[in-house]
């Protein structure tokens, strides 16, 4: 065996050396009751492990078939030459530990980006990929998933209040027209798309017409004299021709109101007016007439009709330029301040906002904290604590699943914070409201400011509208009038959530099959799916530890009571799907991977817990059984020093027994935070050299999947997450080879290596 040129690092040299000052002083090894002297043994011992060769030379020659490899931090391996030199010459393949999860590739819209993991593609340095993991109950992109099985939600009236509105089928959202008639000189359908929605209506006129009463469009709804009405409708149409609001009674009798010109963009139109007693009685039905012209087309979209809402609930103290933002032409934010490490840009838009008016855009960096990015205003007056105050505002998201949230605070001291409210906000204008007493800290300044947060979901946000300001007296309830927006929810089936998640199930592994290639020669395909409990996670309840089950709220339909929602990314695919989650994930993985790469279920706990591993077993049978196709079971094997190797070889030996490819996934061995000793360091070796050891003469070599170490080396930055504070594996922080490191070659080759070894004299100056 070649002698290598390699740095024996500190913490051997400490482990050998012991407190050894000078030749005079003694020192223990292994045995107390034994001494020797400080040129015997450990200078020995340092040259044994600085002489051995590489890992994966060892692994070539004993066990050629088993590949072993390294579970590391992408960005580690790209942003260090040290460390990606350590790697490619000890290992023969590379696992993620985060840069291929779903949360690190999906972003909150579905989009993928492969960047990071592409940077490493690019460098082609053969390894090859053990793929780590495509389906997970973390670290999954709990928001797009989400968004996918919302309900919808159903606004009816106006954002502002200002209209009750009567007309039920006022977004052709449903695909049909039910309820609207027309007549003379035109054919009415439905159309895609419409005016920020799926569908519109759409007027065909099939032959040239005189006058602007030639074509007709009517909703049926009697009105009542004295009584104020206001309407709201958007219309298109490539060749501007006029449109005019009207009312007819059973005589053909009627009103005349705004006239509107149709362009080839969406117009807003609206207005109101006070039905008299003088006004042409006993109006049935209410519409436009857009008649008098060639023939042409005409779209029309969100036609709202009824009695005018109450006054505004508040009296509204933000100036114009900070309300509606209209009349801002240079993208200043109309008084409104933005920050924070998440925020990218804020500013005004002409068109963007509701109607095509001007709106606040804000855009975030990605998924993050709602406080990383914040759009606050100042007031001149701090908040009255005896009194109610209210929030609206319009907003909207590039996608689905987007959120806001507001606060109130303190502008110098951050304190007397509180009001917090979340929205959640999709591609279709929503209506935000909150009430709220200000919530005074004692020494930490009154309120006055007022804050949106827009932080959490990726994504571009556009507010408008926003009103401000001490709530009104409405009154007793009895005498409140009807409010002028009404929200409710069309729910999703179980059987529609369920196809749309398997939907998206089989995107992404499609997706993360046919991005990687042949570069990943292996997958976990699930991961971790037996809860503590011995529960299959999502399908029988196995929830992560501190995981309240969730609980859907038969109003919205929204899934409450996930443990640390967004930050973890839980999402549990079996809660949906039932078994079929895991029998799907295998027939896709099966179908799309281009090189028939191996595809594994892995879990952990498995040496320490027997019930935990016939679980999973079962979970694998019946994925067979049932259509999908398991290669392997791979156990991570993160341990601690107490394992012994009854319970080793007990895992080994029924893992083999299933027929499967058997894979150590994920082995390191933990040491403890507190001080540690030479003897600790020792009985790391030996943990890992037993339980390669057993790896090796329990499980059958054709069911030999490979071995992976957990992280290279002890640095700190490679345990900011995992085991903090510990030492568990092969190469201390600084790349230096350590007792643990011979140890594992030594049971790849199956006897100690360093008896190969011809020592110097090193007691001969």
């Amino acid at each position: 065996m070649k002698i290598q040129n390699i740095y024996i690092p500190a913490v051997a040299l400490g482990l050998m050396l012991g407190m050894s000052g000078c030749d005079d002083n003694v020192m223990e090894w292994k045995d107390p009751d034994s001494t020797v002297k400080p040129t015997e043994l450990p200078l020995e011992m340092a040259e044994k492990i600085a002489r051995y060769d590489f890992i994966k030379n060892y692994m070539t020659q004993y066990h050629p078939n088993v590949p072993i490899t390294v579970g590391m931090g992408l960005e580690n391996y790209l942003d260090d030459e040290d460390y990606r030199k350590v790697v490619d010459d000890n290992f023969q393949g590379v696992t993620f530990g985060n840069a291929m999860k779903h949360q690190s590739i999906v972003a909150t819209n579905g989009t993928c980006n492969w960047a990071t993991v592409d940077a490493f593609l690019a460098l082609n340095t053969g390894l090859p990929i053990h793929g780590h993991n495509l389906l997970w109950h973390t670290q999954q992109q709990q928001s797009y998933m989400k968004s996918l099985i919302a309900p919808k939600m159903v606004v009816t009236g106006s954002a502002d209040g200002g209209i009750i509105n009567v007309i039920t089928n006022s977004d052709f959202e449903d695909g049909t027209l039910n309820g609207w008639d027309g007549w003379s000189h035109y054919t009415k359908t439905v159309s895609s798309p419409g005016h920020d929605s799926n569908y519109c209506l759409k007027a065909e006129m099939d032959a040239e017409t005189a006058v602007n009463y030639d074509c007709q469009l009517w909703w049926p709804t009697e009105l009542k004299p004295g009584t104020t009405y206001a309407y709201r409708f958007w219309v298109k149409s490539p060749d501007n021709i006029d449109v005019q609001f009207v009312g007819q009674n059973a005589s053909y009798g009627g009103i005349y109101k705004t006239v509107f010109t149709a362009g080839p963009d969406w117009t807003l139109c609206e207005g109101e007016f006070e039905y008299k007693d003088t006004d042409t009685p006993d109006i049935i039905r209410i519409g436009i007439q857009f008649g008098g012209t060639p023939v042409s087309v005409l779209y029309v979209d969100d036609f709202e009709f009824g009695e005018k809402g109450a006054a505004d609930p508040m009296i509204n103290i933000l100036p114009d330029d900070a309300s509606t933002f209209d009349g801002i032409t240079d993208g200043s934010t109309g008084g409104w301040g933005s920050w924070g490490s998440n925020k990218e840009s804020a500013a005004t838009v002409e068109g963007a906002g509701t109607g095509g008016s001007t709106g606040l855009v804000l855009i975030n960096k990605g998924d993050g904290n709602a406080w990383e990015a914040q759009c606050a205003y100042t007031l001149d007056t701090p908040l009255d604590a005896s009194k109610t105050y209210m929030i609206t505002f319009d907003a909207k998201c590039d996608h689905e699943g987007g959120y806001l949230q507001f606060q109130h605070q303190n502008s110098t001291s951050y304190g007397s914070q509180g009001a917090y409210t979340d929205f959640e906000v999709g591609t279709s204008w929503v209506p935000c409201e909150r009430e709220f007493v200000p919530a005074v800290e004692e020494g930490k300044g009154d309120v006055d400011r007022i804050i949106i947060n827009f932080g959490k979901v990726g994504g571009t946000y556009t507010i408008d509208n926003i009103k401000f300001g001490e709530k009104t007296d409405q009154g007793t309830a009895a005498s409140k009038p009807q409010k002028a927006v009404t929200i409710s929810y069309e729910l999703k089936s179980p059987e529609e959530k369920k196809a749309l998640l398997l939907g998206a199930m089989e995107e992404w592994i499609k997706e993360a099959m046919t991005h990687m290639g042949n570069a990943c020669t292996s997958w976990d395909v699930i991961n971790e799916p037996i809860g503590d409990n011995g529960k299959i996670r999502g399908v029988e309840g196995g929830w992560m530890s501190g995981d309240s089950e969730p609980v859907e709220d038969t109003t919205s339909g929204l899934t409450l009571n996930w443990a640390n929602e967004s930050g973890n990314g839980h999402f549990y695919w079996g809660y949906y799907c039932g078994m079929d989650y895991a029998v799907k994930a295998f027939q896709f993985a099966r179908q799309y991977s281009p090189n028939n790469a191996k595809l594994y279920v892995n879990d952990y706990n498995l040496e320490t817990s027997p019930s935990k591993l016939a679980k999973l077993i079962e979970f694998v049978k019946y994925i067979d059984e049932h259509g999908g196709q398991v290669d392997g079971i791979g156990t991570q094997m993160h341990v601690q020093k107490s394992i012994t190797r009854e319970q080793v070889d007990a895992m080994f030996q029924t893992m083999a027994k299933t027929g499967k490819l058997v894979r150590i996934t994920e082995l390191d061995v933990a040491l403890g935070t507190e001080a540690k000793t030479a003897a600790d360091y020792e009985l790391q070796g030996e943990v890992y050299n037993m339980i390669l050891t057993s790896y090796f003469e329990n499980v059958p070599e054709a069911q030999q999947g490979g071995i992976t170490i957990w992280s290279l080396t002890d640095a700190p930055e490679e345990h900011e997450y995992w085991l903090k504070g510990d030492e568990p594996n092969l190469f201390d922080a600084t790349f230096g080879r350590k007792l643990a490191y011979k140890r594992v070659c030594d049971a790849i080759a199956g006897h100690d290596l360093g008896e190969e070894f011809e020592s110097p004299d090193y007691s001969q100056k």
